[in-house]
């Protein structure tokens, strides 16, 4: 029978336990994947798209004002917080998706400023899942519309979205985080003094 030397049995604990950091470390890092797991028509419904004939609307690239920039979950099942980050350009990737989703719903979002369009632009105040048991996202942004020079609305939306799922799991953060998006648009959508707004009837409507 072969006997291991202390030196071979420390040296396989040390292997064992690496693995096991490895796998339920402090933080796990991933791209941002879109996965949402509904359509957005599907909660909206029908838009009438008539008072945008002729209209052009400009999504400005959002801007980050989140204090850190790559944690965009938190599992806080265990003593220890365990984190999942990301090193992709957080709000690159959601001026994409809601300018992606508004145009395909048929709002007319150009590129550049025009004579007579309106301008939308954003701020990033908060975009992340909190694990407890279950999974609960939020994606907070503070939106502002000009008409020219001309602020004539700007507020706050929240998205939030909420599943069960296996713990720390990416699958599952990607699409609390993607749903979250939808929900903000979803409540941008069905606000009639917002799409009003979008559709050249300017008002003045500050943030709460």
């Amino acid at each position: 029978m072969r006997l291991r030397s202390p030196l071979r049995s420390l040296l396989l604990c040390a292997g064992l336990m690496s693995g096991l950091l490895a796998a339920d470390g402090p933080s796990l890092a991933t791209p941002l994947v879109w996965k949402p797991t509904s359509k957005l028509l599907d909660s909206v419904g029908t838009l009438n798209l008539t008072p945008f004939t002729g209209k052009q609307i400009v999504f400005l690239p959002i801007t980050d004002t989140r204090k850190d920039k790559t944690v965009i979950g938190e599992n806080r099942e265990k003593a220890q917080v365990r984190y999942v980050t990301t090193s992709d350009d957080v709000p690159a990737y959601l001026t994409k998706q809601l300018v992606e989703q508004l145009q395909g719903v048929g709002l007319p979002i150009v590129d550049k400023p025009t004579a007579g369009s309106l301008v939308v632009s954003s701020e990033l105040v908060r975009f992340s899942v909190i694990e407890t048991g279950t999974y609960q996202g939020e994606l907070r942004l503070i939106l502002q519309v000009k008409a020219g020079d001309k602020v004539v609305w700007r507020g706050m939306v929240s998205g939030k979205a909420t599943r069960f799922g296996r713990s720390y799991k990416l699958e599952n953060y990607h699409e609390v985080l993607s749903d979250t998006v939808m929900d903000v648009l979803t409540h941008l959508l069905t606000d009639e003094v917002f799409m009003s707004v979008l559709a050249g009837k300017a008002r003045v409507v500050a943030v709460p």
